[in-house]
């Protein structure tokens, strides 16, 4: 992957315009700012004015007249009491201790909540009448004799009856007073509606300007500006410079379109670099195939002529031949028909390349099983060459999600390869082991080893190596396993010495989870 470094103006992208619209518009909009401060100022008057009024109704008012027809209720609840006996010669009742007591605390409530004028001397006159009241019904209460004593009854009647007009009148200078503070209540509600509908209107119809004449002011720039930009073609390379006319946002703005035409422009010269170099390694796979192809085809001829000619003479002049002949016409026959055994697979191995690109399902299978049977038919290859295959597979090694039909084959072909450049008496050892959530295997053999020069491109496919064309095959197998281990989100390394041997080492993630993390 290529990086591409491109160097910005930071300096015009990050800089701050002395005249922004966002400045004029703080300036022009602090009129209706003042405007709506003030008329927030005069509300806050009236709603002082109107909590400090409604206060007045439903506090001190409110609970004098409330305390003062208690009172009432108590006088009245007491005297009734006195009237209770039917005649004059039944007992009178007793009065409940608590009752003149809460008469008291009721007149104390009416004093402490004084508002009007002329209030005062009521409350005086209320609390002297309750001290003559609380006498009279004390020495009545203290009698040993309660019987009907006229003259007594009428003076509590009478002390009764005048508290009782005296209440009445506390209570209507009250509700008089209740009256007046609801009355102007209503006027300053009424003043304030009227004020903040003239405020609001006069700020609305001035915002409403301001926006309309601002808005055309912002938008006639952008509009110019996007008439500009929708006449550039998309990878004409013709990328316009756009004119700063403004120092504000929208002169800030076609700065930023200008370093990103730049930006752009680079793009597509590096877009254009990579379309030419994939054209460039197009064309170099396809004369790569086109060798692949002629070189195959001349050592299909080679083996098919030498194969031909050996049968050939064994049946027309196999009797007539001596028996060395014979031996060495049947080898030479075998060697041919292994060497053409040989490059069939080599075809076969393309035919598996045109249908890598096609995704297959995935399972989860048991790793060391899937090696064992796919090391199985080289068994009898290595011994017939005198070498030895050695499995390292931990029993305890966890089951992984693989493509069962093709990871078979990065095994085969790694194995194979071991097989084809090693001599006999060599070890090949093929090694799986887990670390962290990846699945490790490592093949390794004691055979001839790669040069270094041919290491970075083992895997490309249809490269040619002079070992490969000493064994009779061109070498698709390792881009088969490169491409098959990529499938499957791994990779794959490869470490060698001239003489000494190769180690390949692949990893592929342990489940379909971690294949898909990956």
């Amino acid at each position: 992957m290529v990086n591409l470094k491109f160097e910005h103006n930071n300096k015009m992208v990050s800089h701050i315009p002395r005249r922004s619209i966002k400045f004029k518009i703080f300036l022009v909009s602090l009129l209706p700012t003042i405007a709506l401060i003030a008329a927030a100022f005069l509300n806050h008057q009236y709603l002082t004015i109107l909590g400090e009024s409604a206060e007045q109704i439903l506090s001190k008012n409110y609970k004098s007249i409330k305390a003062a027809q208690e009172s009432r209720k108590l006088l009245e609840e007491i005297r009734n009491l006195f009237l209770a006996p039917v005649n004059r010669t039944e007992r009178l009742a007793d009065i409940p201790p608590g009752l003149v007591k809460k008469i008291s605390d009721a007149l104390d409530i009416c004093r402490d909540n004084i508002t009007e004028k002329g209030e005062l001397e009521l409350i005086d006159r209320l609390l002297e009448r309750y001290s003559q009241y609380k006498k009279a019904a004390s020495l009545l209460d203290k009698r040993k004799s309660k019987v009907w004593n006229e003259q007594e009854i009428f003076d509590i009647f009478a002390i009764t009856a005048e508290m009782i007009l005296t209440i009445d009148e506390l209570v209507s200078v009250n509700e008089q007073a209740m009256e007046r503070a609801e009355i102007e209540t209503r006027t300053l509600a009424g003043q304030a509606q009227r004020n903040a509908v003239i405020f609001f209107g006069i700020i609305i119809v001035t915002l409403s300007s301001l926006n309309y004449f601002f808005s055309h002011r912002i938008v006639m720039p952008i509009i110019k500006l996007a008439d500009q930009l929708s006449k550039i073609k998309e990878g004409s390379g013709d990328y316009p410079n756009m004119a700063i006319k403004a120092d504000d946002e929208i002169g800030v703005l076609a700065g930023a379109f200008n370093q990103l035409f730049q930006r752009i422009s680079h793009y597509d010269n590096h877009r254009d670099n990579i379309i030419a170099a994939e054209k460039e390694k197009v064309r170099q796979s396809e004369e790569a195939k086109v060798r692949f192809i002629a070189d195959i085809s001349h050592q299909l001829k080679t083996p098919m002529t030498s194969l031909s000619m050996s049968l050939g003479l064994l049946h027309s002049r196999g009797e007539k031949l001596i028996p060395e002949k014979q031996k060495k016409l049947y080898d030479t026959a075998f060697d041919d028909c292994s060497r053409l055994a040989t490059l069939i697979n080599e075809l076969v191995d393309v035919s598996r390349l045109e249908t890598m690109s096609q995704p297959r399902p995935k399972e989860t299978l048991n790793i060391k099983m899937v090696i064992t049977e796919s090391v199985s038919p080289l068994v009898k290859q290595a011994e017939k060459k005198g070498i030895s295959i050695h499995l390292d597979i931990p029993d305890n090694l966890p089951d992984v999600t693989i493509d069962s039909f093709r990871f078979p084959w990065v095994i085969t072909n790694l194995i194979g390869n071991a097989l084809r450049y090693t001599s006999k008496g060599a070890i090949i050892l093929f090694r799986a082991y887990r670390q962290g959530q990846r699945c490790y295997f490592q093949c390794s053999d004691t055979g001839e080893g790669i040069k270094p020069e041919y290491l970075p491109h083992i895997f490309d496919r249809f490269t040619q190596f002079s070992e490969r064309g000493k064994s009779g095959t061109v070498g698709l197998g390792l881009a088969i396993v490169k491409d098959i281990i990529d499938q499957h989100g791994g990779d794959i390394k490869v470490k060698s010495r001239v003489g000494e041997g190769t180690v390949f080492t692949f990893w592929i993630p342990g489940s379909i989870k971690e294949n898909t993390d990956e």
